[in-house]
C-alpha cells in the first residue's frame, strides 16, 4: 500500500491555512496598503500648528497614534452614520495616524466586530497628500506628522433590521459598534501571525508525519503479525 508523501500532506495544509482568511469575511473587513512616502520636505515658511486656525476641523495633533507595527491591536466604539450625520466633526469617524512605517512596506488594517452589532465598515488608508487633499488649505499635515505616515479614517453605517424600542431602551441603530481595529505588516502579502500559525503547522506536521505516524504504524503493524502468527499457530 503506497503512503502519500509528506510534502503531498504538508503543502495542501498550508496552503488551507494561509488562504482561509482570504475568503473569511463575516464581521471582518480590511484594508491592505503598501507605503511609498515621498520625499517632499515641509517648506521653511510653513507656520506651526499652534498658530493656525482649524475652523471647526478635528485637530490632527488629537487623532489616534499608531506605533510601528508588527502586530498592533485597538479596541474602539464607533457611533454609525445614520445616527449622527456625515461631517468631520461627528463621532461616526475615527482618525488613525500610522506612524514609523518602513518604505515599501506593505500592511494589513483589519476590523472585526460582533454579530450583535451588524454594520458595514469603510476603512480608508490615505497618504499625506491624499489626506491633505480632504482637509483645508488651513491645516498642514506636514507641521504634525513625518513623511512615513499614513492615516487611516474608519466609519460605520448600521445594517441591521431596527425594531419599535420602549421606555428608555434605545434603538439599536442610535448604539456604538464596538470593534477591534489591527495593524499588522505583511510577509510575502501573508500577515504575520499567519506565518507563525503556518510555522507551527510545519513543525507539527513534519515532527507528527515524520517520528510519530511511523512508530504507530510499525507498532500496528506489528501486533498485527503476532495476531496472525497466534492464528497460524492455533
Amino acid at each position: 500500500m503506497k503512503h502519500p508523501s509528506l510534502l503531498g500532506i504538508i503543502i495542501p495544509l498550508l496552503l488551507f491555512f494561509l488562504t482561509a482568511p482570504t475568503f473569511t469575511w463575516a464581521n471582518t473587513e480590511k484594508a491592505i496598503f503598501t507605503v511609498n512616502h515621498s520625499a517632499q520636505k515641509p517648506s521653511d515658511n510653513t507656520q506651526t500648528h499652534a498658530s493656525r486656525q482649524y475652523h471647526g476641523i478635528i485637530d490632527p495633533s488629537s487623532w489616534y497614534g499608531r506605533t510601528k507595527p508588527a502586530f498592533l491591536s485597538a479596541v474602539g466604539q464607533l457611533i454609525n452614520e445614520q445616527a449622527y450625520g456625515v461631517d468631520l466633526q461627528n463621532r461616526q469617524f475615527l482618525w488613525y495616524v500610522l506612524k514609523d512605517l518602513d518604505h515599501k512596506t506593505s500592511f494589513e488594517l483589519r476590523i472585526s466586530y460582533p454579530a450583535t452589532s451588524p454594520a458595514d465598515f469603510d476603512i480608508s488608508v490615505w497618504t499625506l497628500t491624499e489626506a491633505q487633499e480632504r482637509l483645508p488649505i488651513s491645516v498642514n499635515l506636514l507641521d504634525h506628522f513625518p513623511e512615513n505616515t499614513m492615516f487611516a479614517r474608519i466609519k460605520a453605517t448600521y445594517t441591521g433590521v431596527s425594531y419599535v424600542s420602549s421606555g428608555n431602551t434605545p434603538s439599536p441603530e442610535t448604539l456604538p459598534v464596538p470593534f477591534n481595529l489591527v495593524l499588522e505588516r505583511l510577509y510575502l502579502l501573508v500577515p504575520y501571525q499567519a506565518l507563525k500559525l503556518a510555522a507551527v503547522i510545519v513543525v507539527v506536521a513534519v515532527s507528527g508525519l515524520g517520528y510519530v505516524v511511523p512508530r504507530v504504524y510499525r507498532a500496528l503493524v506489528d501486533i498485527a503479525s503476532e495476531g496472525f502468527s497466534l492464528k497460524k499457530v492455533d
